[in-house]
């Protein structure tokens, strides 16, 4: 369960269509109790794609399936024939008619040569279901649920009400619920669909078949979290190595329906691992306003003890966000904490410099491929793993093609000292970028939701 979030090193530079690169990290924070949402679901494929017109939001849906999870990985959808029809292009058609394919091309016997084999496949809309239980000291208070790493496009229903919809492929969809919710018990709907919902690029590695898949699903974190009517929205830390100091953007969200004042208290401490924590500040009272509809506060923070980060010292600072009311000290309205790190980031000729060192950038490509799952982990081992090995072979950066990686890949970075280079898209074949095509739109919406939650 994610208490903190980071925000550390970025750079832009690129490679490939519709790319967006920094060494970076931030995530969401939990503000308050967040209960999981994980287990078993109520669940319906939608074939026909009638469940919006047939409202299957106010109905409940009769299968089970677990979440998080995919449907694919779950034996759910369609057995793989000749006649399945893929995401990615099939350059080489000759399995489809060459005799010495014909064994692999009858049924039970299906064995494509193009990519790995999902166990079943469905491309289309499918619906999940569950009731959710809202606390009693919730009453009044803003709910939001997150969902991580859904494929692809969500829309949202709490008690048949719409919520919205979200097409991300690469941060979290996350769903205001609103603060009437009362307490009780709630039912929550859920729809998605791993149709090409923008096209992308069919051979873009966060969709296509290629590599990871197009599955279905939702594969990391569920859950609910509750603040107060003003909260923290947003936090990005910009660090200034040669200054010895941070830049602190904090923005504020307010649904009381009034205006208001408080005190953003801000402390900074040591995270690193290399070396002892420096002992926390205390405490930096920031005033803070707000109209009806919210606002924003900029600060600048310095830690007791100034140590720079990069890849042979990936050192951390926490900083510590309480809210108040500026009537009522003792009255927090909401807290988030925020991990980074000071670089600076320049270059020198043709060279890269971090903190005034050269620096050769020594990447490989990561396609998004995770035979097992399918999908990329959402966990931070994993990716820990992973950056490891690729430390051993001398590396010190992924590039992402054509895809980013969920939260926990920043994470894990961040702590071992690690560069990326993440992508939204790979505007090949079936489409192209600069012609009006909705693609044009949907990959600056993505660079500034990726900027939003892991950047900086």
């Amino acid at each position: 369960m994610r208490t903190a979030f980071a925000a550390i090193l970025t750079i832009g530079f690129t490679l490939g269509a519709a790319s967006v690169g920094f060494f970076c990290q931030q995530t969401m924070a939990a503000e308050a109790i967040r209960p999981s949402l994980a287990g078993k679901w109520r669940f319906q494929l939608d074939r026909g794609n009638a469940g919006i017109e047939e409202r299957w939001f106010e109905r409940s849906l009769p299968d089970r399936i677990t979440l998080p999870g995919s449907l694919p990985a779950q034996g759910v959808g369609d057995d793989v024939t000749v006649a399945t029809k893929w995401t990615g292009d099939i350059i080489d058609q000759s399995w489809f008619t060459a005799p010495e394919y014909a064994p692999y091309r009858k049924p039970g016997n299906i064995k494509v040569p193009f990519w790995l084999q999902p166990e079943k496949h469905y491309a289309g809309a499918a619906w999940y279901q569950r009731n959710i239980d809202i606390p009693a000291d919730w009453k009044g208070k803003r709910v939001v649920m997150t969902l991580e790493r859904p494929h692809w496009e969500t829309r949202v229903w709490i008690d048949g009400r719409a919520l919205g919809s979200n097409n991300s492929l690469s941060t979290p969809h996350e769903y205001d619920l609103g603060t009437a919710l009362a307490p009780g018990r709630h039912q929550l709907t859920i729809r998605v669909d791993n149709s090409l919902i923008v096209d992308v690029g069919v051979n873009s590695h966060c969709v296509t078949d290629h590599t990871q898949g197009n599955w279905n699903g939702i594969v990391g974190d569920i859950s609910l979290r509750a603040t107060g009517v003003v909260w923290i929205e947003e936090v990005q830390v910009y660090p200034n190595a040669a200054a010895r100091k941070a830049r602190v953007v904090v923005k504020i969200g307010n649904r009381s329906g009034r205006a208001g004042t408080g005190n953003l208290f801000a402390s900074v401490s040591g995270l690193s691992p290399a070396v002892a924590p420096d002992a926390p500040a205390s405490p930096m009272p920031v005033f803070a306003r707000w109209d009806e509809s919210g606002g924003t506060a900029e600060f600048e923070i310095a830690p007791q003890t100034y140590r720079t980060w990069d890849e042979f010292a990936p050192r951390l600072y926490k900083l510590g966000l309480n809210l108040t009311d500026l009537a009522d000290s003792k009255h927090w309205l909401d807290s988030r904490s925020v991990t980074f790190g000071f670089r600076q980031i320049s270059t020198q000729g043709t060279q890269f410099l971090i903190n005034g060192r050269k620096t050769f950038i020594r990447g490989t490509l990561e396609c998004c491929i995770f035979p097992l799952t399918g999908h990329p982990p959402t966990d931070v081992e994993s990716w820990k793993r992973i950056i490891r090995i690729a430390k051993a072979h001398g590396l010190n950066l992924l590039r992402f093609h054509s895809y980013c990686p969920p939260e926990a890949a920043f994470v894990a970075a961040d702590e071992l000292g690690f560069y990326y280079q993440v992508e939204t898209s790979w505007a090949n074949q079936s489409t192209s970028l600069g012609d009006g095509k909705p693609v044009d739109q949907w990959v600056y919406d993505e660079t500034e939701r990726i900027l939003k939650a892991y950047g900086n």
